[in-house]
This record gives structure tokens, sequence and C-alpha cells, in this order.
């Protein structure tokens, strides 16, 4: 039986090679510059959050701005309280997030109080409440 598919010749296969565009690059090489990022921080500045019982639990004082968009994005899609939480988890560590979410004397004032600072520092005077800068 004999095929139906027509075989493909040395001419259509280079035809196609000539046919194809070369992709131009969207940067010229020699405008390029590398940036370079380290992952720790040496020296870092903090600043008091809260204390219980004489413990003072600190943020940085100048936070990375990944924690910032870590932030806006998970506002933007599970909401302000899921992203609110992250954002202190972040900011603070493990274990000094433990010692406040099982501080019994923590009520809905001072949680605030805490949010509201944590978010001045993290976003500076574009302080974020309800999706706007004010």
């Amino acid at each position: 039986m004999a095929s139906t598919t027509t075989p493909r010749t040395r001419q259509t296969t280079a035809a196609r090679k000539r046919a194809a565009p070369k992709p131009t690059p969207a940067v010229d090489e020699k405008e390029f510059e590398l940036v370079e990022l380290t992952s720790t921080v040496e020296g870092e500045e903090r600043v008091g959050l809260f204390s219980i019982d004489g413990t003072v639990y600190t943020i940085p004082k100048v936070v990375p701005q990944g924690i910032a968009l870590e932030f806006l994005r998970i506002g933007r899609e599970h909401g302000e309280n899921v992203a609110a939480v992250r954002l202190l988890e972040r900011l603070l560590g493990p274990e000094a997030y433990t010692a406040l979410e099982q501080c019994p004397t923590l009520d809905d004032q001072k949680m605030q109080q805490i949010m509201d600072m944590a978010q001045k520092i993290a976003f500076g005077r574009a302080e974020v409440k309800g999706g706007k800068a004010r």
C-alpha cells in the first residue's frame, strides 16, 4: 500500500529555514548591566515593634521590597487580612511571631497598633488601607 503523505524534501526544509525570521534581542548586550544582589543583610538596623514581659521584638527599619511586593500579591489574591498576617510573619520571624500569637493579653486594639506600625514601616508614608495609598 502506498503512503499518502508527501515525503519532505531538502528544498522545502531549506525554504522553511529561510522564511523564519531571526529574533531580535530586546536589549543590546553593550547596554546590559548585571544587577547583583545578596541573600543576607549585614548589620541590619531594627526597631522595636512590641514587647512581652520585657522582651522587645523587632522588625527591620528598612523593609526589603520583596516583602512589600508579597504583601500586595497576597492581598490581591486572598485579601488584606491574610496579607497582613504574612507581612507580620516575614517581618518578625518565626520565634517572635509565635510569641505574639501565644500572648494571652493581645487584644484587638494592641493587634491593630502592631499591624499599623508594621505596615507604616513596610510601606512608608503610602500606607495601604482598603487598597488605596493615603
